[in-house]
């Protein structure tokens, strides 16, 4: 009798520096990455995008779950992070997202990358700010065959500042309550010292020019307005960098199948960010799947697998291989009894198709108001009085979610 063992199939790791899009002041930019290659090639390839504040690292498991599955890889540490040079512009159009088109040349380069015509075969996935990164480069560059984002933003604007006058914050009269607390955690990723052996923009100590007045790795245009944002005066220049930090400017031109995956525990990029995301293709005339999953960056979800739903959306849009996902989904917590431990469980409601993308089969309902007028809006700071979330606090206070409306939940997702 002879006994079949199950071999697991080579994988081959190398890293290597890739020329980005250089600053303003001509200075180069070298990008930090990490190409997977499966064990047979040529395969489709998937360009891999990470969180705020992370590198490539963070993406090693996702990155070898997607290679050993026969797709060719390419993590990359985005600019102002970890040891890739450069300064942090807000997956602005004009450095990530060009810094994202140089990765797909590199990409389009490799033999061992498949092809169809002239074109590399290849998706693009990342979540939150990898997440928007894949949407804009997939709105505007044509080699994408497919995306996947999970967790992120369709107007930056309209989700830092809340119920403002519109999603763009126009004006300093026009913007909502500014998340001071999402974006004080988000600016405090960003002072990470540049790792030994990065290029590019950051000097040795990893401030960036305009780092003696405290703004780290930090673009200094962006580090300015911010400060002038949390002094309470948004104005037009932080309108047109949000601006060009948001997919609503260009999913008019997505014509990349699209996977969105959305969090239910998200007080920084909702439920109605995915939502705006999805009309935006749908008008586009591109498909859209919708996903609404557990977690999200309040906290993670104990059942989500992100790197599952990807993987079969990418079998099915790069390989012509099974269903991309028309089921919609969403997670009701403790919407059922668990039949052993008696304790209430998460159930999965199911639909044919999301009903939010033209077309839908749910109307609005009005709802009667009484009392007093009165303007509805999120307190200052930017927490929700329902949503016990304290940014970068959920590590520690994660335990006493439980105390009741003053408890704090533990943070999530990496954003």
């Amino acid at each position: 009798m002879l006994a079949v063992l199950n071999r697991e199939p080579a994988l081959r790791v190398s890293s290597q520096a890739i020329r980005g899009t250089a600053e303003p002041d001509g200075r180069p930019v070298l990008l930090d990455s990490s190409l997977y290659l499966p064990e047979r090639t040529p395969a489709p390839a998937i360009l891999l995008a990470h969180g705020f504040g992370g590198s490539k690292a963070g993406l090693d498991g996702q990155a070898r779950t997607l290679a050993r599955a026969g797709y060719v890889v390419l993590t990359y540490t985005a600019r102002g992070f970890g040891a890739s040079g450069g300064l942090i512009h807000l997956d602005s159009r004009r450095y990530e997202v060009a810094d994202g088109a140089r990765l797909l040349d590199y990409l389009q380069s490799r033999p061992e990358v498949a092809r169809s015509g002239n074109r590399p075969v290849v998706g693009v996935a990342g979540s939150s700010y990898g997440g928007a990164l894949a949407l804009m480069l997939g709105a505007t560059d044509r080699r994408v065959g497919a995306v996947a984002a999970d967790i992120t933003w369709n107007s930056l604007a309209g989700s830092l500042f809340p119920n403002g006058a519109g999603d763009s914050a126009a004006t300093a009269q026009a913007a909502g309550v500014f998340k001071k607390l999402w974006a004080g955690y988000l600016f405090s990723s960003g002072f990470a010292p540049a790792t030994a052996g990065s290029s590019g923009s950051a000097p040795a100590d990893g401030a960036g020019p305009a780092g003696s007045s405290g703004c780290g790795r930090f673009a200094a245009e962006l580090c300015a307005s911010y400060q002038r944002a949390v002094a309470g005066r948004p104005d037009l220049r932080l309108a047109t960098l949000l601006s060009e930090s948001s997919p609503a400017g260009v999913l008019s031109g997505m014509r990349a199948p699209t996977l969105l995956t959305q969090g239910e525990q998200d007080s920084l990029f909702g439920l109605s960010e995915a939502d705006a995301n999805a009309r935006q293709i749908s008008a586009a005339g591109a498909e859209v799947y919708v996903r609404w999953r557990s977690g999200g960056h309040d906290a993670p979800g104990a059942n989500d697998d992100v790197t599952g739903l990807q993987r079969r959306f990418f079998d099915s849009q790069l390989r012509g291989r099974g269903d991309p996902g028309s089921t919609f989904e969403l997670s009701q917590p403790g919407a059922g009894i668990s039949s052993t431990s008696g304790r209430t469980v998460d159930t999965t409601l199911r639909a044919t198709g999301y009903p939010g993308v033209a077309g839908a089969r749910f109307g609005s309902t009005p709802v009667v108001l009484h009392g007093t007028p009165q303007r509805i809006s999120a307190p200052a700071g930017g927490t929700p009085a329902a949503v016990s979330t304290i940014p970068g606090l959920g590590d520690l206070v994660g335990g006493v979610a439980g105390l009741g409306r003053g408890g704090a939940a533990g943070r999530g997702s990496q954003p």
